[in-house]
């Protein structure tokens, strides 16, 4: 530290580290007060802001006119394609999600929540719209295998970006975990 210089760690030097060494750091570093990264402060960001905030707004009094106004009985004329369609979907975003957990991607993110999302919209959509006689079975599949599996993909969605903070935060990630 000759002349006020501070020393620097080389990438070599940060890649020699255990785990457990470059953990230690890591919490070292954060004790010192280093902000967590947030959002940028914007134009895109403000205008995403207010799309989303006047969207969620606008929202409110038309499910208000949708309950007051639907019929309590509707005939669909695509309804077997909508379904097969949906489903359809699901096997895309479960295949997408399997193929990229096997090629140990992290972009599986986006598969999985967007899979995620349609299992639970399919149990909601299975079980509300069922008939008297279909109820029971429409409620177990959503409660025995749609939730459950919903479940395992935002878990895994979890894990998967735990496993990012941690590999950016140390270092080890700059190459490996930003390749998709």
């Amino acid at each position: 530290m000759d002349g006020g210089t501070v020393p620097r760690w080389t990438d070599d030097e940060l890649a020699r580290l255990s785990p457990e060494e470059r953990e230690d750091l890591v919490r070292r570093l954060v004790a010192t007060g280093i902000s967590p990264p947030v959002l940028p402060a914007g134009r895109r960001r403000r205008r995403f802001l207010l799309v989303a905030a006047v969207g969620s707004l606008v929202l409110v009094p038309w499910i208000g006119i949708l309950a007051a106004t639907l019929p309590h009985r509707y005939e669909a004329r695509h309804w077997t394609l909508a379904w097969v369609g949906f489903d359809v979907a699901l096997v895309v975003g479960l295949a997408a999600t399997a193929w990229m957990a096997w090629r140990a991607r992290p972009a599986l993110v986006f598969p999985a929540l967007v899979t995620a999302t349609l299992l639970v919209c399919d149990a909601w959509f299975d079980t509300t719209t069922a008939q008297r006689s279909d109820v029971v079975v429409s409620a177990l599949s959503a409660v025995l295998l749609e939730l459950p599996m919903a479940a395992v993909l935002v878990g895994a969605v979890v894990i998967v970006l735990r496993s990012l903070v941690v590999l950016r935060s140390s270092g080890d990630g700059s190459r490996r975990g930003a390749a998709g």
